[in-house]
């Protein structure tokens, strides 16, 4: 048995294992701690900022619909490095499918077996290794059910954070002369920002999803706040809504650095 025979299944499983991993962590770990979703929210929002406009405004979805892609072309690779040793010595070719380059034809089983498609066209010989296919089927069809579990998280966010800025639009004057603002409604408005600040803590590609329209933005309604919390300095509302200001900023600096500034 060659070093390729048994290092290329270790990487698989790596490989594998990482991935798993990375969608636990998005998905269920509180605090968000997935790190493909992160830098993929990053890195679509530097290549579609400069676009501006609708580009701008596609980096949020962009960025969970590519991480989506990448989860499952990460379990074809991890796959296909395991079963690439297996071909094409352990494998039975069925009638009309001609032997490709083991790598191909590896790569080719694994996104067949991924996706449930099981045409039978390359089947592995060996009985205990037949349970790959169904493992990776489990596995493949394990993380698109939480990729949909994902995207319906994510909206739910997006629906407090909108209505937030809206009532916040609404309340203080909209695009016309600045209205006053009770304290009461402060303190309403400080409780509602803790839970943005958490949902922006527990879904931080929630960040990424910018508005077209500059009433459903959360960053424009947080200077609107500011103004609300100097009103209402003296009263313990406005006191209350200040440091719920700053501990928002406090996570938005310290997940995304100067964009969390606007």
């Amino acid at each position: 048995m060659s070093y390729a025979e048994v290092l290329l299944p270790l990487a698989g499983v790596l490989v594998v294992g990482l991935t798993l991993r990375d969608v636990f962590h998005t998905l269920f770990h509180p605090g968000g701690h997935g790190g493909l979703a992160a830098v993929l929210g990053r890195g679509t929002w530097s290549a579609l900022h400069g676009l501006g406009g609708r580009a701008e405004q596609v980096a949020g979805p962009g960025a969970v619909l590519l991480t989506i892609a990448v989860w499952m072309l990460l379990i074809i690779t991890g796959f296909t490095l395991v079963l690439l040793p297996l071909v094409p010595d352990q494998v039975t070719y069925g009638s009309g499918s001609p032997q490709g380059p083991a790598l191909l034809d590896a790569a080719y089983v694994s996104a067949v077996t991924v996706s449930t498609l099981g045409f039978g066209d390359v089947v592995l010989q060996d009985p205990a290794l037949r349970w790959l296919g169904p493992l990776e089927a489990v596995l493949g069809f394990g993380v698109l059910t939480a990729a949909i579990t994902w995207i319906t998280q994510i909206y739910p966010v997006l629906s407090r954070r909108r209505s937030l800025a809206v009532d916040i639009w609404s309340r203080t004057g909209g695009d016309g002369p600045a209205e006053d603002v009770d304290a009461a409604t402060a303190a309403a408005w400080a409780t509602q920002l803790a839970a943005v600040d958490v949902d922006l803590v527990q879904n931080t590609e929630t960040f990424w999803f910018r508005e077209s329209d500059p009433r459903l933005a959360l960053l424009p309604a947080l200077r609107r706040l500011d103004a609300v919390a100097e009103q209402h300095a003296g009263s313990a509302e406005g006191r209350h809504l200040a440091r719920t200001l700053a501990a928002l900023r406090e996570t938005l600096h310290a997940q995304y650095g100067r964009r969390g500034a606007g």
